[in-house]
């Protein structure tokens, strides 16, 4: 009897793995174009954020190297305005009828099963020159001396939990963010609740920033370094490989649009910490984030103003 009762809860176990596995890939989806194989793979999630596409997307395709192929992914929703960009570019445009980030973000891994290095961005990320190179050169280094298992690497982003902090102090105006927004802690909102206020924090950065890439070649000429991330860091712009995703298992469904703690970042943090996959920030690569959500118009204000801080400068 024992041996029976036994039995039925590993059947009862498989079936609930099976259907949790199935839930992963839960959506119909569509894909254009072809999937090149190619060793390296860089996906986009866009389809929220028109008003940046035409700059976002054009370093991308300016600074993609030969062996990378390119994804823009939609989550619960298909733009034909990103159809025909990525036609026009090369690139395969992915789109899934559930609004699922976490869905979405297991369908573009099981459709790219060649490649071994993922850049992720968001589209709200404006890219340096060299970035993708420059990224998966910094990966090899740090994975050959790390003396942990490698989960992720990220590059810094004055506007963001990781790398504000040293940008504050680089540019010298730590005690003046300070005065004007509160105690700055290196960490999310949670600890800076001016990030979420829509108090200026956003402008602030980006007027200290100045000229994108002329900030991005200033990091870039300090030399080469890194520092693991001594707390949580987001994933608007990250760099990882195949085995780190195998070895999570993906990501699984939650409930609503695959956001928060719940989502495609809290999962790929929580798993970091919880088992041992060390994350790491290249100190000397730059990147730029528009704004925190609910913020973009302040920073909009700043890129009608100063349009040469945003723009292509190479």
């Amino acid at each position: 009897m024992a041996a029976i009762i036994e039995k039925a809860k590993e059947v009862r176990r498989t079936l609930i793995r099976n259907h949790i596995e199935k839930k992963k890939f839960d959506s119909k989806y569509k894909v254009e174009g072809t999937i090149q194989n190619k060793k390296k793979m860089c996906y986009i999630l866009s389809g929220y954020k028109p008003y940046l596409w035409q700059d976002v997307f054009e370093r991308i395709k300016r600074f993609q190297p030969q062996d990378m192929e390119v994804c823009v992914a939609s989550s619960g929703k298909y733009v034909t305005e990103l159809s025909e960009l990525c036609k026009k570019n090369g690139w395969v445009y992915l789109s899934t009828e559930l609004n699922n980030i976490c869905v979405l973000s297991n369908i573009v891994m099981r459709e790219f099963l060649q490649a071994e290095y993922i850049f992720k961005l968001d589209e709200d990320i404006y890219l340096p020159q060299g970035y993708f190179d420059d990224m998966a050169a910094a990966y090899d280094v740090i994975e050959s001396e790390t003396p942990g298992c490698l989960g992720f690497i990220c590059p810094a982003l004055p506007l963001g939990f990781y790398g504000m902090h040293d940008f504050l102090i680089r540019k010298n105006c730590l005690e003046e963010f300070n005065t004007r927004f509160g105690k700055h802690y290196v960490g999310g909102t949670a600890l800076n609740p001016a990030f979420r206020q829509h108090v200026g924090v956003d402008a602030f950065i980006w007027e200290k920033i100045g000229i994108f890439d002329e900030c991005a070649k200033e990091y870039k000429d300090s030399g080469f370094s890194y520092e693991p991330c001594a707390t949580r860091c987001g994933i608007a712009a990250i760099l990882f490989k195949r085995k780190f995703w195998d070895t999570m298992g993906g990501l699984k469904k939650p409930r609503g649009k695959g956001l928060g703690d719940q989502g495609d970042e809290g999962q790929i943090t929580a798993y970091c910490a919880l088992n041992f996959q060390m994350t790491y920030c290249v100190k000397n690569i730059l990147v730029g984030h528009f704004a925190f959500g609910g913020s973009e118009p302040d920073v909009m204000k700043v890129k009608e103003a100063h349009p040469e801080y945003f723009a292509l400068h190479i």
